[in-house]
């Protein structure tokens, strides 16, 4: 997912302060400026990094299955678990960051990260691989709660818009490539089930060193007043909010299955071989979604949650379509669909959120935003867990059926709410798209 991206609201409060800021950065030293660019580029590679590493395990499912001999099931809970870590780090090191600095708080993903790797790198038994993707998911939410507000405080202009698509760009390039990287290594390298971790250490380690040499909080540091939030939803956001988020979490529980139950259903029903290709899906979503996302500010945020649901809705047919005559072309032209109505749901669903916060409750951003996200990632697993419950009692065309057409009615139910209440969403409209 894209959390970093949700410091940057481009609702009309926060633009002064954009403006303000860059006048500000111009009177900086160029050595100072020099040295803060560095910082900013150092932050970037380390979120491609830990992203790509909490995604490598995506192209690896089907080898660990026959390693270790699990079900459907077990596969689809491995890939979930990934949320149980990713949920309460999220919510535990966001307060954390604010009161012992950033450093703090990216230090502790990478610990997660490399320990994560290590569980993976030598599991031999199915306990170890989810141990090491709870891991990874701690890791994720750490990084995730410190790397926006790093990012914004390391851009040499101060620029909003762009650490905030940087954050976007960079956790999305991470995504795509940790399939594709952890394919290629086990399909084309020797020790398929080790290599590829060991070889996401040693990227790990220049992002460890530029952690380690960012500036310390200035100011001393300050016990934090509240180690753990939890989301809340003010009274006035609330129709918004869950129009919202149940459309994200419908989008995010399609990526859901790219990323966990896609690959192993191309090597086994399309005959594919290629862990690379098997990773290619689950890559080629990600690509799309961002895509998507890096146009979408030209459509209204309602047109956006509308066009982006019914892309999924479509996609969600589009499955059962290639599960009845299986064809990769098709299954590709599927994921792009699928990936674009994620990017235009989530950029319109993000608007929407973001502009209410700002406009209704102002002072409780942080914890709406925490719960859209909640309820994103909450998206994210259920899914999956029900495609390994269905594919484990019923089979694979038959769980492919029931998933195709639940998803196809849902996404039709929240596209159809979000046109009839579109005019209460106009205001919202106006604010995030003039």
């Amino acid at each position: 997912m894209y959390p970093d991206s949700v410091t940057y609201s481009d609702s009309p409060r926060r633009r002064p302060h954009t403006s303000t800021s860059t006048a500000r950065a111009d009177t900086l030293p160029p050595a100072t400026a020099r040295t803060t660019g560095r910082h900013f580029h150092g932050l970037n590679y380390l979120l491609v990094v830990l992203l790509l590493g909490s995604n490598m395990p995506t192209a690896l499912y089907s080898l660990y299955r026959h390693e270790f001999g699990f079900t459907p099931l077990v596969q689809t809970l491995i890939f979930a678990v990934y949320v149980a870590g990713l949920l309460p780090s999220l919510l535990f090191f966001g307060p954390l960051s604010d009161a012992l600095g950033r450093r703090f708080v990216l230090l502790a993903a990478i610990f997660f990260s490399l320990l994560g790797a290590v569980l993976l790198a030598f599991a031999d038994s199915t306990v170890w691989l989810f141990l090491g993707r709870i891991s990874q998911g701690i890791a994720v939410g750490a990084c995730s709660a410190a790397g926006s507000a790093a990012l914004i405080e390391h851009e040499p202009a101060r620029n909003l818009r762009r650490a905030g698509l940087a954050a976007t760009l960079t956790t999305a390039l991470g995504a795509a490539l940790g399939p594709l990287f952890g394919g290629a290594v086990a399909q084309y390298l020797p020790h398929a089930l080790v290599l590829p971790y060991v070889l996401f250490a040693l990227a790990l380690l220049p992002a460890l060193i530029m952690v380690l040499l960012l500036p310390a909080p200035t100011g001393g540091t300050s016990r934090p007043t509240q180690l753990f939030q939890v989301p809340n939803v003010p009274a006035p956001l609330r129709r918004v909010f869950w129009l919202s988020s149940l459309g994200v979490a419908l989008a995010w529980g399609a990526v859901g299955l790219f990323q966990s139950v896609v690959p192993t259903w191309i090597i086994d029903l399309l005959d594919v071989n290629n862990l690379v290709v098997a990773g290619g899906a689950a890559a080629l979503v990600m690509v799309c979604s961002v895509s998507a996302q890096l146009v979408a500010n030209r459509l209204g945020t309602v047109l956006c949650r509308t066009l982006g649901i019914g892309a999924v809705g479509v996609g969600m047919v589009g499955l059962l379509v290639v599960d009845f005559a299986p064809s990769l072309a098709l299954l590709s032209a599927v994921t792009v669909v699928v990936g674009v109505g994620h990017g235009l749901s989530f950029a319109g669903a993000m608007r929407a959120v973001g502009a209410a916060a700002a406009e209704h409750a102002p002072d409780a951003q942080g914890g709406t935003l925490a719960a859209f996200f909640t309820v994103g990632y909450v998206g994210l697993a259920v899914p999956s867990i029900c495609a390994g419950i269905a594919i484990t009692v019923q089979g694979m065309h038959v769980a492919v059926l029931e998933l195709a057409i639940i998803g196809a009615v849902l996404c039709g139910v929240v596209a159809v709410l979000g046109v009839r209440t579109k005019g209460g969403d106009r205001a919202e409209e106006t604010s995030t798209v003039a």
